[in-house]
């Protein structure tokens, strides 16, 4: 299966957890390709409402996880506006992680999991499975290895 993983990650925590997933993929026989959406400028939280300088195609993907850290609750902008500006993910399967400093329900990680998952089936897709890691956890490690787990089984 080729699988894209789509990812905006400013703070490189959320690249991190990615990059372990595409190698568990790989590993697993999988095609994987990581594409980062990038705006313009210098990269900061200043900067993140920037147009974006890139939008990766997904048709060659027959899977794709999008993955991106929790700003205030909701997404980050830049994942929202590239998810916004897709046209169609009709026929696509999905997985989603996300990134965030507090505890699973408060401050947005279970929140951000649901609007992302809103966004991607009113596109079209079908949510096989979402997971989240929280950065200041004692047991972040764990929270990766598990979610790792988790995506990888689903494809």
């Amino acid at each position: 299966m080729h699988i894209g993983i789509i990812i905006y990650s400013l703070g490189g925590n959320t690249i991190s957890v990615a990059v372990q997933l595409e190698e568990r993929l790989s590993t697993a026989g999988h095609d994987v390709t990581l594409k980062r959406i990038e705006t313009v400028g210098p990269a900061s939280l200043g900067t993140e409402d920037a147009p974006l300088k890139s939008k990766p195609a997904l048709d060659a993907y027959d899977a794709l996880i999008f993955a991106c850290p929790v700003r205030g609750g909701v997404p980050a902008p830049p994942m929202m506006r590239y998810l916004e500006q897709l046209s169609s993910l009709e026929g696509k399967e999905v997985a989603l992680l996300v990134t965030g400093f507090f505890p699973v329900a408060d401050w947005g990680r279970n929140q951000t999991l649901a609007q992302l998952k809103e966004i991607c089936e009113s596109k079209g897709a079908h949510v096989r499975g979402a997971e989240s890691v929280g950065w200041f956890s004692l047991n972040r490690g764990q929270q990766i290895s598990s979610a790792i787990a988790s995506l990888s089984e689903l494809f």
